[in-house]
């Protein structure tokens, strides 16, 4: 299990860095910008949100799940104070917070440090903008906690997410992405199983989001999870399949898009970790975000060594990370 909790980490944490370089452009943009399709860490140009970071540096999608689990790690529980604590020490180092924040996680964590608006501002009846993909993006490292327990992995990563993201679609794309990742912890896990289980969770998700949070206006997280499954499994080729995702299901901010377009593209690669964080880091808008999520899952499901030793180096070193110690507490948790 060792394995698979190391390549859950890095798998995530290099689809965020390989996919910082891309972020927001189109698949054409990308094309004409890096001069092809991408497969290694470049320099972020000055143009994208990461633009001051060196080739191999994370943004925000992983960078706050490596800080939560510490702080989760540090206190041995997993509870609304502790992901609190550990969403705070992440915004303390601007670096992350200034450079990286979104909408949804950057007014929670005013709102948490006693920050108030300005001004009044309108609250409608659902701030159906607040559906975005900042759960789901954490969600895979904080799954590992439950080692291969797919409704655990679920209560985890709700009570995480929900401090920033407390709504039935934030939660949905969260819990897909939780439930993926823990089927794709046990021995003898396939795609099949994967992709069943992200359905299951994305249900789940919805569900509890319902309970215990918002109710927003939106398209259903599992139909659109099928839906991108489909779509990727229809395709001739990957290179088809990732011009497909991205006419069809989108690869943005909301998590309706970012889920199913990380599922769909997890999918279209054949389950090759590799092959997928490159897919999503070349298939345009938010593909740090849904590298990350599909490095985390994949990276589960195949383990360290199905990707190279470089990744592991080059994380390691650019963003002062221990992931070998990390996933050693994990196994201990």
């Amino acid at each position: 299990m060792y394995k698979k909790i190391l390549g859950c980490l890095l798998g995530a944490a290099a689809g965020d860095a390989m996919g910082a370089a891309t972020e927001t452009r189109t698949r054409q943009q990308i094309e004409e910008t890096f001069g092809g399709y991408v497969t290694e860490f470049l320099t972020p140009p000055g143009d994208t949100f990461a633009r001051g970071s060196r080739a191999g540096q994370v943004t925000d999608d992983f960078s706050v799940a490596y800080v939560t689990l510490q702080e989760i790690l540090k206190s041995k529980k997993v509870d609304e104070e502790t992901a609190i604590a550990g969403l705070l020490k992440w915004a303390a180092v601007p670096e992350y917070f200034d450079r990286f924040a979104g909408p949804t996680t950057r007014a929670m964590v005013k709102e948490l440090q006693g920050q108030k608006p300005e001004v009044d501002v309108f609250v409608p009846v659902n701030e159906n903008s607040k559906a975005t993909n900042g759960g789901a993006m954490k969600a895979a490292p904080i799954a590992l906690l439950a080692k291969g327990d797919i409704n655990q992995a679920i209560e985890k990563a709700v009570t995480v997410c929900r401090v920033t993201h407390n709504n039935n679609i934030a939660l949905a794309g969260a819990a897909a992405v939780a439930a993926a990742t823990a089927a794709a912890m046990k021995e003898g896990a396939d795609l099949y199983d994967v992709v069943k289980a992200s359905l299951y969770g994305a249900v789940k998700g919805d569900q509890m989001g319902r309970e215990q949070g918002a109710t927003l206006a939106g398209a259903s997280m599992e139909a659109r999870i099928r839906w991108a499954v489909s779509v990727a499994m229809t395709q001739e080729s990957l290179d088809e399949a990732i011009d497909e995702l991205a006419d069809y299901i989108g690869s943005g901010l909301m998590a309706v898009e970012a889920v199913p377009a990380a599922i769909g593209l997890c999918v279209a690669a054949g389950g090759n970790t590799v092959d997928a964080i490159c897919a999503a880091v070349n298939i345009g808008n938010d593909t740090d975000t849904v590298a990350t999520m599909v490095g985390g899952i994949l990276g589960a499901l195949n383990g360290v060594d199905s990707m190279p030793e470089s990744y592991m180096e080059i994380i390691e070193r650019e963003n002062n990370f221990d992931l070998k110690s990390l996933a050693e507490e994990i196994m201990e948790f």
